[in-house]
């Protein structure tokens, strides 16, 4: 069944390289639907109920010598606030100061006994790209598109209203929350016109990820295949229902075990691919550019977001 609204939150794109690194259009190309320089410490209220499904996406660069950066849920908007997931990430703690991430909850004023601690996954001065997944009971986190941990919710969802980030980062560029569970195969209406881009995130869970556009006629304006077990990102399309020749050029530099994000962006003459935020190749069309009407996304892949935004720069 075709979806006629495709879910909103944005994420983006990884691997190869054409294009002028300093052409703006370039820039905004490569940058998530939503990036901005956030004012830090960091508070918002959510507008929205947190609901199974959805992603809470934070990006920035931790400073060169942090100890401490806390990620937190909150139910209102006062200090002592109710905290249903409370993330400390540690610098100064453990073996040889390796680190750790730190689970806890807050509840009428007092810490829960129940803390748990995980090896720290950041890295001084890089970047931090944390990714919290809401599940039925359950936390799922990734630091870095590498899943680092599932956690059991101790508090209801109901009633988190305010997300706080604070810490060590000396930029935060990205705060997004969105997405839902996704059936698999995923279809939507797309309308993927010229100057529109289109953007997944998803968690591989085999050998191939498809992503399809089609032609209003059924036919395949353009096929995305990340074959993890062919280390090759190919693309296609038909041409009056005939496939036309394979592109497999560029180096597979997606993680089997980690979130992907991919944007493809359709020109007028071409589609634009990006893979986690880097520019991966061009593929020419091979009809018109105006008749891309379907989306579907099939494989062994577990979808987390999937947007349709304006490109900047178009």
């Amino acid at each position: 069944m075709i979806t006629r609204t495709i879910v909103l939150l944005s994420l983006v794109a990884l691997a190869s390289c054409q294009g002028d690194a300093s052409d703006p259009k370039e820039t905004n190309y490569k940058k998530f639907i939503g990036e901005q320089d956030y004012k830090l410490p960091f508070k918002t209220r959510v507008s929205e109920p947190l609901a199974v499904g959805q992603t809470i996406h934070a990006v920035g660069t931790l400073s060169e010598k942090p100890t401490r950066v806390d990620f937190n849920f909150h139910k209102g908007s006062a200090k002592d606030a109710d905290l249903p997931l409370h993330f400390s990430i540690r610098f100064n703690e453990g073996l040889l100061g390796s680190g750790k991430l730190i689970y806890n909850t807050f509840e009428n004023g007092n810490w829960s006994e129940e803390e748990q601690r995980i090896s720290n996954p950041f890295k001084a001065g890089q970047e931090f790209d944390l990714r919290v997944r809401v599940l039925e009971g359950k936390f799922q986190v990734f630091a870095n598109r590498a899943e680092v941990g599932v956690f059991t919710q101790r508090l209801p969802l109901d009633g988190i209203d305010h997300v706080s980030i604070r810490g060590d980062l000396s930029k935060l560029r990205l705060f997004h929350y969105g997405g839902r569970i996704f059936p698999n195969p995923y279809m939507a209406v797309a309308g993927l016109t010229p100057g529109k881009r289109l953007d997944i995130s998803a968690l591989p869970k085999g050998k191939r990820v498809n992503i399809n556009l089609y032609r209003e006629n059924k036919e395949y304006a353009l096929q995305v295949s990340i074959r993890y077990n062919e280390g090759a990102v190919v693309r296609n399309a038909m041409t009056s229902n005939v496939w036309g020749k394979e592109e497999r050029e560029g180096k597979m530099l997606l993680d089997k075990k980690q979130v992907f994000d991919i944007t493809i962006i359709n020109e007028e003459f071409s589609f634009q691919i990006f893979l986690n935020n880097q520019r991966f190749t061009t593929f020419a069309h091979r009809g018109s550019p105006n008749d891309i009407k379907t989306l579907e996304i099939d494989g062994d892949v577990e979808i987390q977001t999937v947007t349709i935004n304006d490109a900047p720069g178009i």
